[in-house]
């Protein structure tokens, strides 16, 4: 993906920041997915897909799966299909033109076709997302930042802003890229039909993270621990009082259990743990190709000890050897390792991932 500025750049003035219009990102771009194919996948059950619409000036929704004649409507709409990476090998190979974020943040591909004037209304995400132009033309309004506070109408299902006066606006051809940091206000409108590819990115929630590292150290730490007083933990107060130097001890014992317990893969299984709708190969399938890859949906991270490699796929925490680093990391970088030469030199590594569905010899199309 070519950036109007370094990565750097983009990583220290516009990540989780700014929106950055980059045009021209993916020269000659073409969509490697037609209006018709997009629809054919919303008609299958076990793919999550949405139409929405305007009727009477109230937003409409209807979740898929859907048949031809959904699509044979008055006015403008807009079809949007989730995690389509999963169903279209061509389209989970867009993620390798992202700038060099954690593998670990990528959460899947979105992509919708919209009417000409339609869209999903005014709205912010709580996510980051790159928005691809695939075919024909987008107007995006960018307006303010958003939170929590920020009030929201709920019209069927939908949360939207109130229409907002943009801050700036952009009109997107196929091949360019709109980066939008999770919060900030747009609203999308087709100028004729038009398909867009919504590249996500997702991160655990805080509450998520503090429960998993706490129920990880639960486990490790005896139920017949007890709060040490030390002497800051004895200072005398008034009759019945907490003092200040009573919940300071606390907290610290609290750190401290922690820190000494902390085995730290709670991190790891929670950011590589799978959506409901991603799924990898059938367990326990080997390969047979001269030449092997990752499953482009496989959601992997490691961790280097001393000693060796905390692996993590799918949500799973599994050790291979030091040794068997370069493989992985060839693994995680997209490329094509040699079935044979990787049963030479990564063989825990090798069986494992075949043991998660995550390998295939097959070609990205």
């Amino acid at each position: 993906m070519l950036l109007p500025v370094t990565e750097d750049q983009f990583l220290a003035e516009y990540w989780q920041q700014k929106p950055l219009l980059c045009p021209r990102a993916l020269p000659h771009f073409r969509s490697p997915l037609s209006a018709e194919e997009l629809a054919g996948l919303a008609m299958e059950a076990d793919v999550e897909s949405r139409l929405v619409w305007q009727d009477a000036g109230a937003w409409q929704q209807r979740q898929g799966p859907f048949t031809a004649e959904h699509f044979q409507r008055e006015g403008p709409w807009t079809l949007l299909v989730q995690g389509v990476d999963s169903w279209a090998p061509a389209v989970s190979a867009l993620r390798n033109a992202l700038p060099k974020i954690p593998r670990w943040r990528f959460d899947d591909v979105m992509v919708s076709f919209a009417t000409d004037g339609a869209g999903v209304g005014p709205h912010f995400d709580r996510y980051d997302v790159f928005l691809l132009q695939g075919t024909g033309q987008r107007e995006w309004r960018i307006g303010p930042h958003c939170d929590d506070t920020t009030p929201q109408l709920n019209e069927n299902g939908l949360s939207l802003l109130p229409p907002f006066e943009p801050e700036e606006i952009y009109v997107l051809n196929a091949g360019d890229v709109l980066y939008l940091p999770p919060g900030v206000a747009h609203w999308g409108i087709a100028r004729g039909n038009a398909m867009t590819y919504s590249l996500g990115f997702r991160a655990p929630t805080l509450a998520e993270l503090t429960a998993r590292r706490t129920d990880a150290v639960l486990d490790r730490l005896s139920s017949t621990s007890l709060l040490e007083d030390g002497y800051a933990g004895l200072t005398p107060g008034q009759p019945g009082e907490i003092t200040a130097e009573h919940l300071a001890n606390a907290r610290d014992a609290i750190h401290n259990a922690m820190d000494a317990l902390d085995t730290n893969r709670w991190f790891g299984e929670v950011v590589t743990e799978p959506g409901d709708a991603l799924e990898l190969g059938s367990e326990s399938a080997e390969p047979q190709g001269d030449f092997v890859r990752l499953i482009a949906t496989t959601r992997i991270a490691w961790t280097a000890q001393p000693r060796h490699i905390d692996l993590f796929v799918m949500g799973e925490h599994s050790e291979i050897q030091r040794e068997e680093l370069e493989c992985l990391v060839a693994l995680c970088r997209g490329d094509w390792l040699e079935r044979k030469s990787m049963l030479d030199q990564a063989d825990t590594l090798y069986q494992y991932l075949c043991l998660k569905g995550a390998l295939t010899d097959e070609e990205i199309g």
